[in-house]
């Protein structure tokens, strides 16, 4: 118990702070403004995927790399194919169950958003991410696999 506090009191002001993040706002909640590079996890992987808008043309990725911060906060990149530019997302971890990882991702533009799955393994290997993000016209699926 917090000197001076009555159980009730410090159960109010757990309440409080649990309010006040919920209305930071959305840029803060995905992994924006206060990720913590040094307290960070760190995933990476070889493979083979795409990325591809609107049913047209595709981009191939290659190389991918996950970081995930105590916060949950994360910024998970793609390696393209020479002369590309990475493809990056940022974002929140909101679910993790053995190897597999759930998150609510947002494009580097901070245009499209979606759910992302990311299935990792012991040795901090990435092994498959998935996603389908929108922006309620435009949408953007990634399928990435390790070799």
């Amino acid at each position: 118990m917090l000197k001076g506090m009555s159980d009730r009191k410090v159960f109010r002001a757990g309440i409080l702070v649990l309010a006040l993040c919920a209305a930071l706002p959305a840029q803060e909640r995905r992994g924006g403004a206060g990720f913590s590079w040094n307290n960070t996890i760190d995933f990476h992987g070889q493979g083979h995927g795409s990325s591809v808008l609107n049913d047209l043309g595709e981009q191939r990725l290659l190389g991918v790399s996950v970081s995930v911060d105590r916060g949950g906060r994360m910024v998970v990149t793609f390696r393209g194919e020479k002369g590309r530019p990475p493809l990056a997302f940022t974002g929140t971890l909101i679910a993790s169950e053995g190897g597999r990882l759930k998150a609510d991702v947002v494009s580097e533009d901070r245009r499209l958003h979606g759910p992302m799955y990311i299935s990792v393994d012991d040795k901090r290997n990435v092994n498959s991410i998935r996603l389908e993000a929108t922006d309620g016209r435009d949408r953007l699926r990634v399928n990435w696999d390790r070799k």
